[in-house]
């Protein structure tokens, strides 16, 4: 096996479940920490393990909080989640510098070098996961001082996989009567079938016209999924629809969201860093300075 499975505790009586490839041979190297999106757990990412020590890298997978062995959300908190109140993000700031602090600590993980070409960690998120990875650079003052002096040293990227435009603060688009989206499709009235319904949109092949033409395929659902492929037994591992229903579904829809999550988004700036200005902005962003974007359609490219 290319990893190892933990518990980690955290304050308030927060469980993490993670996976960890371990440190490879080479130091010092870059951890890379990786937040799932929705419905599919961090245990469908495990195949990235392999990958690791051939890149002089470690990588760790969360399973985010509501999905199998974490900690689910109260009903207060979900509350704030359906409100869309802000301190529902910065709880997740909190937790995240958490988990970071405790493994720095417990790893002996290095830190940025002074070429800032290696060591410390990049943050990741994929899809829903953004809203997540996001959090932790949107307001300095979420975190006490001491934990975000400690937590520095050690920031080197932020990787954004395929964000939502929730993620991003985004409203709907102007045309987005024309876009499917398998969460709200009328075919589909329970949180059930939604979830059954995007498990195959979102792992599906989609066949776009000429990139000439500035159209895409608005499909319902293609043919070919990478879902089909996936034994019963890998779904049951890989897929939690009750957690993406309870902890996710909710937050897509929700204009209040939206906003939260672009007043963080404007707080951070990923210009060139003798351009940014402001005790107020998050120095993590000014000291690495490196943000990457991926969409799904780059990463199919590759």
């Amino acid at each position: 096996m290319d990893y190892t499975e933990h518990t980690v505790k955290l304050p308030d009586g927060i469980e993490i479940l993670y996976t960890d490839s371990g440190a490879p041979e080479s130091f010092p190297y870059t951890t890379l920490l990786l937040l799932h999106g929705s419905a599919f757990s961090g245990d469908s990412m495990v195949g990235l393990h392999q990958y690791a020590h051939k890149n002089d890298m470690r990588v760790v997978l969360w399973n985010r909080r509501g999905y199998r062995g974490s900690t689910g959300y109260t009903d207060s908190e979900i509350e704030d989640l359906k409100t869309g109140r802000r301190v529902f993000q910065d709880r997740l700031a909190l937790q995240l510098a958490w988990f970071f602090r405790h493994f720095m600590y417990q790893e002996n993980i290095p830190k940025v070098s002074t070429d800032r070409k290696v060591g410390g960690f990049i943050l990741g998120g994929w899809s829903f996961g953004n809203t997540a990875s996001l959090s932790l650079f949107g307001d300095p003052g979420v975190l006490p001082r001491d934990l975000y002096d400690y937590i520095e040293p050690y920031v080197l990227s932020l990787v954004l996989y395929d964000p939502p435009y929730t993620a991003l603060g985004l409203l709907p688009f102007p045309n987005q009567a024309e876009v499917y989206n398998p969460w709200t499709d009328p075919d589909c009235p329970t949180a059930e079938a939604r979830v059954e319904n995007f498990q195959h949109w979102v792992s599906a092949y989609h066949e776009h016209p000429e990139i000439s033409s500035g159209k895409i395929s608005y499909t319902k659902r293609p043919e070919r999924s990478t879902l089909a492929s996936w034994t019963e037994e890998m779904k049951a591992r890989y897929i939690d629809g009750e957690a993406a229903s309870r902890c996710d579904i909710p937050a897509y829809a929700l204009h209040a969201f939206c906003m939260n999550n672009r007043s963080i988004q404007m707080q951070i700036r990923t210009d060139d860093a003798s351009d940014v200005q402001g005790p107020n902005l998050p120095r993590v962003i000014r000291s690495q300075n490196r943000v990457v974007l991926l969409s799904g359609s780059q990463c199919a490219l590759h």
